[in-house]
């Protein structure tokens, strides 16, 4: 492929990104202007998007039906947690309908390590429609939109 034909394609799908930041239902901070990846572009190489700020789209698979503090996302079979950067019982709660929904997020991302305690808790609070592994990465969001 060329690379102005990639260069436009990348240019296209940013603008389709910011079209969708106006639709749907925001969450949290207000969410800044940058492109979208999707998060199977970020799990491909984790350590580039390592504490700074991205805007990720996926699809939420499970969230907390006991408090809404965290969600699980997947993209093209790779998955991670989202949690609010204000921490659980904070200002901000995910829609506990939202599983099956495209969501952005605006985020950092980071490795995360849970124990199995942990993962049981969050296999609780999904009603047992989440499944983690210990070593995992983790989006702590400043601003979520749910798109559908």
């Amino acid at each position: 492929m060329k690379r102005s034909t990639l260069f436009f394609l990348v240019l296209a799908l940013g603008f389709a990104a910011a079209a969708c930041r106006s639709g749907g239902t925001a969450i949290g901070k207000p969410m800044e202007e940058r492109p979208a990846v999707h998060f199977a572009v970020v799990d491909a190489a984790p350590q580039e998007y390592f504490d700074r700020t991205v805007l990720v789209e996926a699809t939420v698979t499970a969230v907390c039906q006991n408090s809404g503090c965290w969600m699980q996302i997947q993209d093209e079979g790779r998955s991670a947690l989202v949690r609010w950067e204000t921490g659980c019982g904070g200002e901000y709660a995910f829609p506990k309908d939202a599983a099956g929904k495209r969501v952005l997020i605006q985020g950092t991302f980071c490795k995360k390590s849970l124990s199995r305690e942990e993962v049981e808790h969050l296999k609780e609070e999904s009603r047992g429609k989440v499944d983690v592994p210990l070593e995992t990465y983790e989006f702590n969001a400043s601003a979520v939109r749910i798109l559908d």
